[in-house]
């Protein structure tokens, strides 16, 4: 019995392993696309230069261009259980900027942020920077929904434009893709419970 319990965990343990590993890091890459707008947006987030960072909360920078509408595309992803994202726009044309929302993002014709400070949560302060991606990096809580909006830099510049959109998620600040080794063996355990559980229903 106890060797076949052993066999079970080792499994159960590979078994885990593997998956966090295969799954671990990107979440999202949008490959080469067009932009293809999907709502309007009135204004766009101040570009202030300070890019999110994990470990610091970043205040809304405030709105520019308002109220002269920007066309804009979303993207939805989910954590799961990797709360710490870094996000990538790789933008040839320098046509966009981007910025992080908890949820939903929802703008508004209303000064002074025009919806764009509700769920806010992170941008990466600037357009891309002399032809390398522009990045940011985001905190969530577990199991989160994160929408991304891209949106022109400037009105009816996006028309036609490509960008690619890149979204990582790690375990920790140091960019571990392995979970904690403490949540890796609760899971484990629970499998191998579970596991025994049924084989003994069997038995019976």
């Amino acid at each position: 019995m106890m060797k076949m319990i052993s066999r079970i965990l080792v499994r159960a343990s590979s078994t885990l392993l593997m998956a966090a590993i295969a799954q671990a890091g990107l979440i999202l890459d949008t490959g080469a696309v067009t932009f293809a707008p999907t709502g309007t947006q009135f204004g766009r987030i101040l570009r202030n230069g300070e890019a999110s960072v994990w470990g610091v909360v970043k205040a809304f920078p405030g709105v520019t261009g308002a109220p002269t509408a920007r066309a804009f595309e979303t993207f939805t992803i989910h954590n799961f259980d990797r709360q710490y994202l870094q996000i990538s726009l790789d933008d040839p044309f320098v046509a966009f900027f981007d910025a992080a929302y908890l949820n939903s993002f929802n703008p508004v014709n209303v000064s002074p942020n025009f919806g764009l400070d509700v769920n806010y949560l992170g941008d990466p302060g600037n357009s891309q920077p002399a032809g390398n991606p522009s990045a940011f990096q985001i905190f969530v809580p577990l199991n989160s929904t994160v929408v991304i909006d891209v949106n022109e830099a400037n009105p009816g510049g996006g028309a036609g434009r490509q960008f690619d959109l890149v979204v990582e998620g790690f375990y920790s600040a140091d960019f571990s893709e392995v979970p904690e080794p403490l949540s890796f063996v609760l899971t484990a355990t629970g499998l191998l419970l579970l596991t025994f559980y049924r084989y003994r229903r069997r038995r019976t």
